[in-house]
């Protein structure tokens, strides 16, 4: 999805690794409509291709930890004890598509534990693991599931909600000190998106949506709703993507206020799984992932242009579907099923088992580290 020298680059890496599909989305054209082939993922050994792929660690939560993994040589860096399944925020390292990567990236980890079994715990770690701070005063949360956020200025934000409303609170990202409210919304709200310029509360059963700047000051209800979500996402340039299991689609565009439908591809059948649509950080592209007859897919689009799309297979239909969801940083997926930690190459669709986790596994965050 970046330059075609760059694309062509790569396709000759991993033909060389393999004589691998090398099936992919080509740059977004206004009058052109291309679909790619559905095909068969094919198995890929990343241990081989130590120059090919940037340095990323995936952090995966469990019933009682959190491990770094690390994507060339699938090593767990450390694992940090928790109670019960954590959430998890780390900056991702890229700033806007086509942006270096910072050399600050994943630099900080904030572990948001306790969710399931009080008092909720707020901690703050470095890149080796090592805990900076932490506080037990957080109140409780939103939902057991993407809660926890960081605004573009380090910010930690913590997604809360009572019988009437749902807020975001902001934290003091090194000493994890209150740094007040940052927006409020009545009703239902139990996913936090954020990006750049914007912050967004999302209520999954009424598809209900409210943004806000991130220092707050000017709350606004999106118009129109997708009852029902499946899962929601924010790209860098505050965009919002909505799907339901049923297989609508909609955006709210930055600055906008309304929510606009997309046509779903007639290709794409089966059931959007929970939390599974994604942005591809340092990559304008939108995953996410479905379950249909004849077994488990990632669909990637350009985000701007739908038409150029395709689809990655995933699994058989009895086992290996993505589970608690899917996150993205190009040019990886990276999702988990039954206990494996998978991540599959957006450009080919080659697809790898990184390592084995417990049953509850959840990829909970990736940077660029």
């Amino acid at each position: 999805m970046r330059s075609l020298l760059v694309v062509a680059a790569v396709a000759t890496a991993l033909v060389a690794c393999g004589g691998a599909d090398t099936t992919r989305l080509g740059p977004a054209a206004p009058t052109a409509t291309r679909t790619a082939s559905a095909t068969p993922s094919q198995p890929i050994n990343v241990d081989d291709m130590m120059g090919l792929y940037a340095t990323q660690t995936v952090f995966v939560a469990d019933i009682d930890r959190v491990s770094a993994i690390t994507l060339l040589n699938h090593f767990t860096r450390y694992a940090i004890a928790t109670t019960g399944k954590a959430q998890v925020a780390a900056d991702y390292g890229y700033a806007t598509f086509g942006t270096p990567p910072s050399t600050n990236a994943g630099a900080w980890l904030y572990l948001l534990d306790g969710i399931e079994g009080g008092p909720l715990r707020l901690r703050t770690f470095d890149v080796s693991g090592i805990e900076r701070a932490s506080r037990s005063d957080i109140g409780s949360v939103a939902s057991p599931q993407r809660s926890l956020g960081l605004a573009i200025d380090g910010r930690v934000l913590v997604l809360k909600s009572d019988a009437r409303r749902a807020w975001i609170d902001a934290y003091e990202p090194l000493t994890l000190k209150p740094q007040g409210t940052v927006m409020e919304k009545p009703g239902c709200g139990d996913r936090l998106v954020t990006s750049g310029s914007r912050v967004a509360i999302v209520c999954l059963a009424t598809g209900d949506i409210a943004v806000d700047g991130l220092r707050g000051g000017g709350t606004a209800r999106i118009e129109g709703s997708l009852p029902k979500l499946a899962g929601a996402a924010m790209a860098d340039d505050g965009t919002i993507y909505v799907v339901t299991a049923d297989r609508q689609l909609a955006l709210v565009a930055p600055n906008a206020t309304k929510l606009s439908p997309l046509p779903w591809p007639s290709e794409w059948t089966g059931t959007v799984l929970p939390d599974t649509i994604a942005i591809a950080t340092g990559s304008p592209s939108v995953v996410l992932a479905e379950l249909a007859d004849d077994g488990a897919w990632l669909r990637v689009f350009a985000s701007n242009n739908l038409s150029q799309r395709q689809s990655l297979r995933l699994a058989g239909r009895l086992a290996g579907a993505p589970q608690f969801g899917v996150l993205a940083l190009y040019p990886f997926a990276y999702f988990a099923s039954g206990g494996s930690v998978m991540h599959v190459e957006l450009n080919s669709g080659m697809l790898e088992t990184m390592t084995e986790v417990g049953q509850g596994a959840t990829i909970a965050a990736v940077v660029n580290r």
